[in-house]
């Protein structure tokens, strides 16, 4: 239980002494599910459970079966966690809304969180007519290629938050961040229609481990380079 663990050990404390944005995602999750089981710790099964549902945005698509298949994970605990990914899907708010991605530098930045999740998701950061953002959205999770990515779909998004401009970006599970044919399609295949609809494609980014490219500058970058 997250009373019976240490003080500086104890997400709860370190909330009340720090405030809540001083705790990781782990610490915060843990802090939701309460207690662990008779077999490891609840931060311990947080740390779990995030990789298990590929990181924190993966409580936004989590089913109930994929939790309750989850050792540990009973179906109170289900219910709770499918409540919480809910609420945050009304909320809708974007992370760090305003701030400009000029470089793909910026935008690796913005978006490495995706270098650990262990499907492939296809991401659009929406923005204004300065560039600054408006919106992060979830497209896709699975393998994508230029048949399967519905160009329709994320084009409606960016116009339903009166975007003029959007990123692409997307993750290789792999780890090598180097662009398949289906990605070069694809890619294309938002320039165009960005074009007809008015929009500004402003690059698409995949990422990888420790790596990311991007297809506007057709450069391969390291993520540990400054």
């Amino acid at each position: 239980m997250i009373k019976s663990l240490p003080p500086e050990e104890n997400p709860r404390e370190k909330a009340i002494a720090l405030g809540i944005g001083a705790l990781s995602n782990t610490e915060l999750l843990a802090l939701c599910l309460h207690t662990g089981s008779r077999h490891e710790s609840v931060m311990t099964l947080a740390t779990r459970l995030l990789s298990e549902i590929d990181g924190l945005q993966g409580l936004k698509h989590v089913t109930y079966h994929k939790l309750i298949s989850i050792k540990g994970i009973k179906k109170a605990k289900a219910v709770e966690l499918l409540a919480i990914g809910e609420l945050a899907k009304r909320l809708n708010i974007p992370i760090k809304p305003g701030i400009k991605l000029n470089t793909p530098r910026d935008i690796y930045e913005y978006m490495k969180d995706m270098s650990d999740f262990k499907q492939e998701h296809f991401e659009i950061l929406i923005l204004d007519y300065k560039h600054r953002l408006l919106a992060r959205k979830l497209m896709f999770i699975g393998p994508n290629n230029a048949t399967t990515i519905s160009v329709r779909e994320i084009f409606e998004e960016v116009l339903a938050h009166n975007g003029s401009a959007m990123i692409a970006v997307h993750n290789h599970p792999s780890g090598e961040a180097l662009p398949s044919l289906d990605d070069e399609i694809a890619t294309s295949h938002l320039m165009e229609a960005g074009e007809v609809m008015g929009i500004d494609v402003l690059d698409h980014l995949i990422i990888g481990a420790h790596q990311y490219y991007s297809m506007k500058a057709e450069t391969l970058y390291n993520a540990h380079d400054k």
